[in-house]
């Protein structure tokens, strides 16, 4: 597991090149625009906690390091400036427990940049290449290559109606032959209005080309939240 850097500027960069690459329908969202332009958090209570569950699931544990769960807690702490809020990252318990981070007038919920830093730092780890890089291309390719379907979700055992964003922002990268056959990486995420926070399940799969290499599989999961169809 990289080491956790959260920069309060992370998402709007995220924002800025995304949006730039793509327009906002008003008769369905773009997948940037429901990513980086909602602001997911502005109708959450002050002293709302949302447990997000971890799971990383290595199909090699000794050349991938051992699989575990944990948990972290977007702990909305107040309100701040007009529709912002004010929250504190918790991420992972003991050995494994980041320093917590405090985050004033945020509308977007701070997950998302925490598993887009993720899923671009583990997949450097298996993959190789430079950070910026991949964070470049993961982040054009949200804005024009994403693709986003509806989507019913289990929200304690109701449905609501939401979407489902897939990006496999490294299958046709120019460099796509270096990647160590893990360039069909898949990342997938699904989100409701209807849901606190909007994000209720977000996976990483890295899957490789060749059958004898080792693969993982990582799932944030929202408290509450069950089947995803």
């Amino acid at each position: 597991m990289s080491k956790f850097l959260f920069r309060k500027a992370g998402l709007a960069a995220f924002a800025v090149t995304c949006l730039s690459a793509a327009s906002v329908a008003a008769e369905a969202p773009k997948p940037a625009e429901i990513l980086f332009d909602r602001p997911h958090i502005a109708a959450v209570a002050p002293g709302t906690d949302l447990v997000y569950k971890f799971e990383r699931k290595p199909s090699n544990p000794k050349a991938l390091g051992e699989g575990y769960t944990d948990d972290i807690i977007v702990k909305v702490e107040s309100d701040g400036a007009p529709g912002k809020k004010n929250v504190l990252v918790k991420m992972y318990s003991g050995d494994r427990a980041r320093e917590p981070q405090r985050i004033t007038d945020m509308d977007g919920n701070p997950m998302l940049i925490i598993y887009l830093d993720n899923a671009v730092a583990h997949f450097r780890e298996l993959a190789g290449g430079d950070s910026a890089y991949l964070k470049g291309m993961f982040s054009r390719y949200l804005g024009n290559g994403a693709t986003i379907v509806s989507a019913t979700i289990v929200y304690k055992g109701q449905t609501v109606e939401g979407y489902r964003v897939t990006a496999t922002p490294f299958a046709n990268d120019p460099a796509r032959a270096k990647m160590r056959g893990f360039e069909g990486a898949t990342f997938t995420i699904a989100l409701s209005d209807k849901i606190p926070g909007y994000l209720a399940k977000m996976t990483a799969e890295y899957n490789n080309t060749d059958k004898n290499s080792p693969t993982l599989e990582e799932t944030t999961t929202l408290e509450g939240v069950g089947e995803v169809k």
